[in-house]
């Protein structure tokens, strides 16, 4: 499947035309979602730091390569940065927490996930207005500019 429909960025690299996102997926169900997409011919996972589901993908993806029945070169890896990591200095520690959980050593596509910043700590369930930083261009510059430095 990810062969036939494909994508070629700015760098030469191919990502799949359809992936699995896993968006709003329950503890359990994502790693199932996750093996039967893989199984189906998926090649193309979509996930973020804010769902909260990376480390479970990441062992579904490295079950998969354990046995042989993927390689990484054949598996396109999207995640995102989380809203209440916009600090250009911490984006690299970002990167790295969401490349723990996903047990890999790159990320296909690493995208910020939403322009507008929420303060650090707060977490979604609790957000008051004083947490909504809101957009900034400049600071969005500077985290464009980090993000171009991983």
């Amino acid at each position: 499947m990810a062969n036939e429909w494909s994508v070629t960025l700015n760098t030469g690299a191919k990502m799949p035309a359809f992936g699995l996102g896993t968006w709003q997926s329950k503890p359990a169900e994502v790693s199932a979602a996750v093996e039967v997409a893989l199984r189906a011919g998926y090649r193309h996972i979509d996930t973020a730091a804010a769902y909260q589901n990376e480390a479970e993908i990441g062992q579904i993806v490295q079950k998969f390569l354990g046995d042989g029945t993927i390689q990484r070169k054949d598996v396109f890896i999207t995640t995102k940065l989380s809203s209440f990591d916009h600090d250009p200095d911490g984006i690299e520690d970002a990167c790295r927490l969401s490349l723990k959980n996903l047990q890999l050593n790159y990320l296909d596509l690493y995208l910020v996930h939403h322009p507008r910043a929420l303060r650090k700590g707060s977490g979604f369930a609790n957000l008051t207005e004083q947490d909504k930083l809101g957009y900034d261009p400049e600071r969005m510059a500077k985290i464009w500019k980090a993000m171009e430095g991983l």
